[in-house]
């Protein structure tokens, strides 16, 4: 439930503001930031597969992961989902504002 609410309301909230200050597309990077949420949270997991199957095959590790153990890859895979908004932001916060340059002075009066 906690993961909706990040991806639904404060993810793109976060995003839209940032961007909007920096005259960016908001809902491009809204989008790029719950990619990046989502594109974590499965690279942790397909990386947990990848090393349990390998312990399976090599090792004799039992084929049903212990409780703990995939408690242990979601805690891990939550942590990495939250992260990679996080260095969304934090590349979108470094670019420039657009800020209101005052106007040129008037021309001389000869």
């Amino acid at each position: 439930m906690i993961e909706l609410y990040f991806l639904i309301i404060r993810i793109p909230r976060m995003m839209s503001q940032l961007a909007r200050e920096r005259n960016r597309s908001a809902v491009g990077w809204s989008l790029a930031a719950i990619a990046a949420w989502i594109g974590s949270e499965l690279l942790v997991l397909f990386v947990y597969s990848v090393i349990y199957e390998i312990g399976v095959a090599q090792w004799g590790w039992s084929v049903e992961a212990p409780r703990g153990l995939l408690f242990l890859m979601y805690l891990f895979a939550l942590c990495a989902a939250i992260m990679g908004p996080t260095v969304m932001r934090r590349i979108l916060r470094s670019m420039p504002t657009t800020e209101q340059l005052p106007p040129p002075p008037p021309p001389p009066q000869f």
